[in-house]
């Protein structure tokens, strides 16, 4: 896997609301992101287990 940084490209509707919830809760962008796929993985732990098996295998 690269280590090279991210960029993706979102569909505005979302970007305004990412924007606006940042403003609404002066919380940096990236944290609001961070922490939402946190909160997802959290609610997946049977893909979690399967991305700690894959990524421990790549190490």
């Amino acid at each position: 896997m690269s280590n090279k940084p991210l960029s993706f490209r979102f569909p505005d509707e979302f970007v305004k609301t990412l924007r606006t919830w940042a403003f609404v809760t002066e919380t940096d962008q990236r944290a609001l992101l961070q922490e939402a796929f946190q909160e997802y993985v959290e609610r997946r732990p049977e893909i979690k287990e399967k991305v700690d098996k894959v990524m421990s295998t790549l190490d």
